[in-house]
């Protein structure tokens, strides 16, 4: 699902707003409508509260939300794979203004996302299925980094612990109904531990013509040591890049009907070599593309509501010396009518998308919410979803893996049920009950530790939850927030080891703040609490950061970040271990 939202961001947050209303998202429905009228479940968030965070990327900025488990295998997103509810790394849709990025080589690369966090207007967070809506793999939730179209210009440099240096900045040009803004970021460090260095380089821009068109290029370039990311303890190494282009435009209306046209290219490489001491025995190279074209209409249908319908097409192919050549294709079409009467906002979504190899999937949503007062809001939400597999579930070899081609899509439903309220003193409080039956799940299993791991459409699962969340954002721009998580996952037994689906996080509390202080410092900490389970056992840890900043003048502050204070020693993916305490000092010019 494309839409031209290059000319909607949230609502300032500023003394007697109401932000749960007055706030725009673009995710949750076919066109731009207000937070308060969707029916799910949502996390907005929001570029003030990521410019006064300890976060360095939008992987970082994920862990914000407690049903997101971002399971990196290094930091600042250097290879970060997102889950949503308990679902799989794979089950979830990550979009860059509307325009999908997921990879159709590995789910492993959704986390390569081409963009600088200088360049993000706001991270909108969707939980439960979106294949109404967006198709394919929305089976946790949906993630869309919504980008800015202007700013101040801007300039940040930054050195810290294990090598660490890096520099991230932005600048912005108007002429006549011409505006370009520019966004560019690049690290590096020498790693924590034998062979995990990494330097990464993004850089992105996009260029507004009045308020109808807009075109974006992002390019994202990485090169990390992979000590044991995939198993086995061979000194590994990879190489990923991505290329994204991406273009809208609003059509004159017809007949009352207002259409936008929408298209994308793609481009992902991934180089990953096993064991870097015999690199002519474990070199593969791969080279995936995406091609996407729409269109979109909508209009009023007066007391009755709105209405929404588009069409879609596209494909995937690669190109690999491990997987091969393959390509598949698909188109789509869909239809959501809204409707608001008094009280009572109703959608109906009906999404249908036909692959050449997999066949038709057809996907509805339905939802209801009800401001039962004027600070109390109940909701609900029912929808179905679908993920085909991707490349490596279907083709991959190397020495621990066998992937089989004739595993085929994945099928869930899901329901949800939810209470809103606008507590005194601006406090939103929430508290969602979510159920998924997800069928067709496909898993890597072996026998024993010594066989290889071989995919299969062999699981059930069945997965409830809660979540709970309390926030608040204070006149001066201070906020704090705090969500809680916790899942009852229940995998229908195998007699085969696993290796993806029973890794989950159970139970996970996040909470962030801001606080300014006299004297021009500002203090923001961020605590992340994950109780891991996987086949191997529980690991329970809590990470802090924390972000004390100095601001100079109006021009110049300083920014003292410290990471994983606690010193925690833990894995998000088994096997991996992840760096203990750090620290980076960074000097930001122009910076708010």
């Amino acid at each position: 699902m494309l839409t031209c939202i290059g000319a909607l961001c949230a609502s300032a947050l500023t003394a007697g707003q109401d932000p749960f209303r007055q706030t725009v998202v673009v995710t949750a429905a076919a066109r731009p409508v207000e937070l308060a009228t969707v029916t799910r479940a949502m996390t907005v968030i929001t570029r003030e509260q990521i410019a006064r965070l300890p976060v360095e990327s939008v992987a970082d900025v994920l862990r914000l939300a407690a049903s997101v488990d971002v399971r990196a295998r290094g930091v600042r997103g250097v290879q970060s794979d997102f889950a949503v509810r308990g679902a799989t790394f794979g089950q979830i849709l990550v979009l860059v203004d509307g325009v999908r990025i997921n990879d159709a080589q590995s789910g492993h690369h959704n986390g390569d996302i081409p963009v600088p966090l200088d360049a993000v207007e706001r991270i909108e967070v969707v939980y439960g299925p979106d294949s109404s809506l967006f198709g394919a793999d929305a089976f946790g939730g949906a993630v869309n980094i919504v980008t800015r179209r202007s700013g101040e210009p801007s300039l940040v440099v930054q050195g810290g612990s294990f090598g660490l240096a890096g520099g991230r900045g932005d600048v912005s040009l108007e002429r006549g109904a011409v505006r370009e803004f520019v966004a560019v970021a690049a690290d590096r460090s020498s790693g924590f531990m034998d062979d995990r260095d990494f330097k990464t380089s993004i850089v992105r821009s996009r260029t507004s013509i009045g308020e109808r068109s807009n075109v974006a290029v992002s390019y994202l370039w990485k090169a990390f040591g992979a000590n044991n990311f995939y198993g086995g303890n061979a000194p590994s190494r990879e190489w990923t890049n991505q290329t994204l282009v991406n273009a809208d435009h609003r059509l004159a209306d017809v007949a009352g009907w207002s259409l936008t046209a929408a298209a994308s290219y793609r481009t992902h490489g991934d180089r990953f070599v096993f064991n870097q001491l015999r690199p002519e025995l474990s070199d593969n190279r791969h080279r995936t593309h995406a091609v996407l074209g729409g269109m979109t209409a909508a209009r009023s249908l007066s007391r009755y509501g709105t209405l929404s319908v588009g069409v879609e097409s596209g494909g995937d192919w690669i190109r690999s010396t491990n997987l091969g050549d393959h390509a598949m294709s698909r188109i789509s079409g869909f239809g959501e009518w809204r409707a608001e009467v008094g009280r009572v906002m109703t959608d109906v979504t009906l999404r249908l998308d036909r692959y050449d190899e997999f066949g038709a999937s057809w996907n509805p949503s339905f939802g209801a919410g009800w401001w039962a007062t004027s600070r109390i809001r109940l909701r609900a939400n029912v929808a179905r979803a679908f993920r085909v597999p991707t490349f490596t579930e279907r083709y991959y070899s190397d020495p621990a893996n066998l992937a089989r081609a004739d595993v085929g899509p994945e099928t869930a439903w899901a329901g949800e049920g939810g209470v809103d309220v606008i507590a005194p003193g601006g406090w939103l409080l929430q508290a969602t009950l979510f159920g998924r039956a997800d069928r067709d799940v496909i898993d890597w299993l072996r026998p024993t530790v010594a066989d290889r791991w071989q995919t299969y459409n062999i699981r059930r699962v069945d997965t409830m939850g809660i979540e709970l969340g309390a926030r608040r954002t204070f006149a001066n721009g201070a906020f704090v927030q705090a969500e809680f998580t916790g899942l009852d996952l229940d995998a229908a037994p195998v007699d085969q080891l696993s290796k993806y689906v029973l890794d989950v996080a159970p139970r996970s509390f996040t909470t962030a703040g801001s606080l300014p202080l006299p004297n021009g410092f500002q203090v923001a900490p961020r605590v992340e609490y994950r109780r891991r389970s996987r086949s191997t056992g529980t690991q329970d840890y809590v990470l802090l950061d924390l972000r004390i900043a100095k601001r100079i003048n109006r021009t110049y502050e300083v920014r003292v970040d410290g990471t994983n204070l606690f010193d925690q020693d833990y894995q998000e993916i088994a096997g991996v271990a992840m760096p203990g305490a750090a620290v980076a000092i960074s000097l930001a010019v122009g910076a708010r």
